[in-house]
């Protein structure tokens, strides 16, 4: 029997530890959110979130057991975007609002108060991505919505420099920098197809000299592509997911340090993602909306699990801890066998809906604006094409109708999209 017993309690061993090394996902305490757009810890307590449209900085001391309210005060635009030098110097970047510039806050304190510093570079739509390079410089980008550009600190947000990047793209979203000089940037770049500007494949952008200068790494040169975020596990192994409008699911790899790229399949069927992160060069997640993949080899392989939603950025404390953002923060935890998820449904922050549909050339696009926001909103035939672009710029909450004309178009499916500073969402019309 003993002989017996050794062996069996081996295996429940081994397993045991397998589930352990695993780990698994939780839901912290953070308050509800149409989204958390970025989360940074300056060590596994200590961390602070971009809220959004809560247009607040939180802020935890214990790992996300607990959260408060870290300013800014008075700030009502929506939140992008944070980064921290150290406890004490931190920034937090927004995007425009109607008829108001972007704003750039700093910290002194850890967050207790804040300072708006816009005024030290020209005014912009929004700081979409922060990245510290050093314990003095610090780098911006923007924006989605375009047009692309690089800020630039080199005495911990004093003051800064501005480097239009339309030369390189036509949008930049996310930075991640090795040291003051070397790094990356990711966006998109443009062409005027049929008189019209659009976005025709993501971009991994990258300097050697501190931005003087970049070089294109990588594009994907896919219609209505953006690498959305940038993210290493290890400064070796680089990952950046795709934001796209149709078509399958994709990522881009690299495991040279960034400097060759190669196109990852996640999924046949088309998902909307924006969040990618490793928590080492084989486990990793890429998702949004609803939707969340994992992979255990790599990226060659892609499972959904349940989790949350809204995802957008992925922050790896160490080889153990790691946190996401979404509609709450979320937390992973190497000695944590089986994770708590969401029970929350996700619900669409705005609605479209398109009549009459089929149409026989003419139709109304009546979208419903949970808040005020950026818009685009394009049309693409379902084979992948763009067609055209009829709407591009702030708008109020509240209910807009566009004009869709396809009299001169041919009778087929047409897929519109609206890309919006919370996401994007789409619906078919048919053209009798």
């Amino acid at each position: 029997m003993k002989k017996l017993l050794a062996p069996i309690f081996l295996l429940f061993a081994i397993t045991l530890a397998s589930a352990q090394d695993e780990g698994g996902w939780s839901v912290t305490t953070s308050p509800d959110a149409v989204r958390y757009d970025d989360v940074f810890f300056i060590n596994k307590n200590i961390g602070w979130t971009a809220g959004g449209w809560n247009s607040k900085v939180h802020k935890t001391t214990d790992g996300g057991q607990t959260w408060q309210i870290s300013g800014p005060d008075g700030n009502t635009q929506y939140l992008r975007s944070i980064e921290f030098i150290d406890e004490n110097i931190g920034f937090c970047g927004s995007f425009a609002g109607i008829g108001k510039p972007a704003s750039l806050f700093r910290t002194a304190d850890g967050g207790k108060t804040w300072t708006n510093i816009a005024n030290k570079v020209p005014e912009v739509e929004g700081f979409c991505g922060l990245a510290k390079a050093s314990e003095n410089v610090i780098y911006g980008v923007g924006v989605w919505s375009e047009p692309a550009y690089v800020i630039k600190s080199t005495d911990k947000g004093l003051n800064w420099t501005f480097k239009d990047m339309s030369a390189h793209a036509s949008s930049l979203i996310d930075a991640y920098f090795f040291d003051a000089d070397h790094g990356f940037v990711t966006g998109s770049t443009s062409e005027l197809v049929d008189g019209q500007m659009t976005v025709t494949g993501g971009v991994v952008l990258y300097t050697d000299d501190g931005g003087e200068t970049w070089t294109e790494k990588f594009n994907t040169h896919h219609v209505s592509d953006r690498v959305w975020k940038i993210q290493t596990p290890d400064q070796i192994h680089f990952y950046g997911s795709i934001e796209t409008d149709l078509g399958d699911t994709r990522m881009i790899r690299s495991d040279d340090a960034g400097q060759t790229w190669e196109m990852i399949t996640v999924d046949n069927d088309y998902y909307y993602i924006q969040m990618i992160g490793f928590i080492d060069s084989l486990r990793g997640w890429t998702g949004g909306n609803e939707t969340l993949f994992e992979t255990k080899d790599g990226g060659d392989t892609w499972t959904k699990i349940p989790l949350g939603s809204t995802y957008n950025r992925f922050f790896k404390i160490n080889e153990e801890l790691a946190y996401m953002t979404g509609r709450k923060v979320y937390k992973f935890e190497r000695d944590v066998i089986t994770g708590i998820g969401d029970p929350q449904k996700y619900d669409p922050v705005h609605t479209m809906s398109i009549s009459p549909n089929p149409t026989p050339g003419k139709a109304n696009v009546r979208i419903t604006f949970g808040n005020p926001t950026m818009a685009h909103v394009n049309v693409f035939s379902t084979s992948g094409s763009f067609v055209k672009r009829i709407y591009d710029g702030p708008v109020v909450a509240g209910e807009k109708v566009l004009e869709l004309d396809l009299t001169t178009y041919p009778s087929q499916p047409y897929l519109v999209v609206v890309n919006t500073n919370e996401g994007m969402i789409s619906a078919k019309v048919i053209r009798r």
